[in-house]
């Protein structure tokens, strides 16, 4: 028979609140956390209407049994608590499956006890309702409270890294306070207590003031993930040390960077990875940086002090992998000296071009007129090389022209300078040469352009010869700028007195 009073009223409320808060955090599955929270809303809300439904029963042994079967299914709801601020506190990161078995042994215990309580009455003492808690009941209450607390402790911990506001700590403080003094209510002896049995009301408000103040308002998104687990996903290796090197801690990143396990790699000195360790700077403000390799590979190393006001403190050390910037660096430098190299040479020959030797012969003409020394042009051009392009063809030009060149490059000395100015006209810059050994070089390099073998595309023997003409200047000169004007002079001098030879004078 039913029996109409006011005492089903709370736990009908506690399962109204449990059913809202459960499909309110069941539309939000991404919420780290979400299975513990899910889990204590039905927990709650399964007692609350097994409880009401018990309140609602005339007979005594009847609203017993369904006070037994709430108190069971309440017996995991400090279990899911606990789990929930766990996995709410670490975000992402599953709560490892042995620690969940390890926190339900307990509920585990209580359930079977309570099966076979007639046989040791160790949960509730046998009396017509309601029931009087026995010694395991008393010890399961407090192991609960325990779970609460920790849960509580780790969660306003976390919450307190995150931000400054205030509230979102005292929202966790108080939930569960609820629900503690909801039970506490209930086991406090009073009758009145205990006729309402207020613990899934104060679970369950407890869990609305949660959803309130904490999920509801998005601070979920505002609790630091802890700090092993950012540390461990970072794609960039790092590596934690004591103030005297050695290795205290890495993340995987690291370890795959090492190419060795953990228990290789922990209690090693960096300097088994690194040469110059600690750098200078490290001692003086507490950073530096340095760039290293390891396993071919260049990575770029961020150290900081942790404490950077004591040189004993434990250094962090953040390699930030380079390979590939510094690969593209060298590709950019070898590019830039290449356009650098198109830009002072001539294509064909591969020699300086008029500009560049033009800029050199500037600096010359200024060192001499500073330090007193000796300059010397050479100009010479191939005769009849028109004759060679008409009759054989502009590629077999190209051909004596890339080949002068190579005879030009043989017979200068390293501090010469050879140019092509243009056509078949090239030029040599002999620094502090007199007009002797201008002309001695001159006439080897006459000889060579002569006797070297030249051969058309077609395989048809060529032969070439050269006029040069050589102006020799020193500090004494007063016009040394015009010292390329008078070696072409005797360029034109060397061809109208019969070709292939060589003329020179003196500024």
């Amino acid at each position: 028979m039913f029996e109409l009073t006011l005492l089903p009223i709370p736990p009908l409320l506690a399962a109204l609140v449990a059913g809202a808060v459960y499909s309110r955090v069941f539309r939000n599955d991404h919420v780290p956390g979400v299975n513990g929270l899910s889990m204590l809303m039905l927990s709650i809300g399964f007692a609350s209407l097994v409880q009401a439904g018990g309140l609602l029963l005339a007979d005594p042994s009847h609203r017993l049994l369904a006070m037994k079967i709430a108190g069971a299914l309440l017996v995991f709801a400090p279990v899911a608590w606990f789990a929930f601020c766990i996995s709410y506190s670490r975000r992402q990161l599953k709560l490892p499956l042995a620690l969940l078995n390890i926190v339900s042994v307990i509920p585990l215990v209580s359930i079977l006890l309570g099966a076979t309580n007639p046989m040791h009455h160790l949960v509730w003492l046998e009396q017509p309702f309601p029931l009087s808690p026995g010694p395991w009941f008393t010890f399961q209450e407090y192991y609960g409270y325990i779970l609460i607390i920790a849960g509580c402790a780790i969660l306003a911990f976390m919450l307190s890294l995150a931000q400054s506001n205030w509230r979102p700590i005292v929202t966790v403080l108080c939930a569960p306070a609820m629900a503690c003094i909801g039970n506490i209510t209930s086991l406090s002896g009073e009758a009145w207590g205990q006729a309402l049995e207020l613990t899934s009301l104060g679970f369950a408000l407890g869990a609305w003031a949660l959803y309130r103040g904490i999920l509801k308002n998005g601070l979920l998104d505002t609790i630091p993930v802890v700090r092993d687990r950012v540390v461990n996903q970072l794609s960039d290796p790092v590596v934690v040390t004591s103030h005297r090197g050695i290795i205290i801690d890495a993340n995987q990143a690291a370890l795959t960077m090492f190419g060795m396990p953990r228990e290789e790699v922990i209690d090693r000195t960096i300097a088994q990875f690194m040469s110059n360790w600690p750098p200078a700077s490290l001692t003086e403000r507490g950073a530096a940086h340095d760039e290293i390799t390891i396993g071919g590979q260049i990575y770029d190393v961020a150290f900081s002090r942790l404490d950077p006001t004591q040189n004993w403190s434990d250094v962090v050390l953040v390699f930030r992998d380079v390979t590939v910037r510094r690969e593209d660096e060298r590709r950019l430098r070898k590019l830039q000296k290449e356009l650098e190299r198109l830009a002072h040479t001539d294509a064909l020959t591969g020699l300086y071009n008029r500009r560049i030797f033009m800029q050199r012969l500037e600096e010359e003409v200024e060192r001499v007129r500073r330090h007193g020394t000796t300059l010397s042009v050479l100009l010479f051009d191939l005769d009849f090389f028109k004759k060679v392009n008409d009759t054989y063809g502009h590629d077999a030009g190209d051909i004596v022209l890339a080949a002068v060149a190579r005879v030009a490059t043989q017979v200068k000395r390293m501090s010469d300078v050879a140019a092509r100015l243009g056509g078949e006209e090239f030029a040599l810059l002999l620094p502090e040469t007199d007009q002797q050994g201008a002309v001695q070089l001159a006439q080897r390099l006459r000889t060579a352009i002569e006797r070297h073998q030249y051969l058309s595309p077609a395989g048809v023997p060529l032969h070439v010869t050269a006029s040069i003409g050589v102006a020799t200047a020193t500090h004494e000169a007063r016009e040394i700028e015009k010292l390329l004007s008078l070696a072409d002079r005797q360029l034109y001098r060397a061809k109208n007195n019969g070709r292939n030879r060589v003329c020179s004078t003196m500024l």
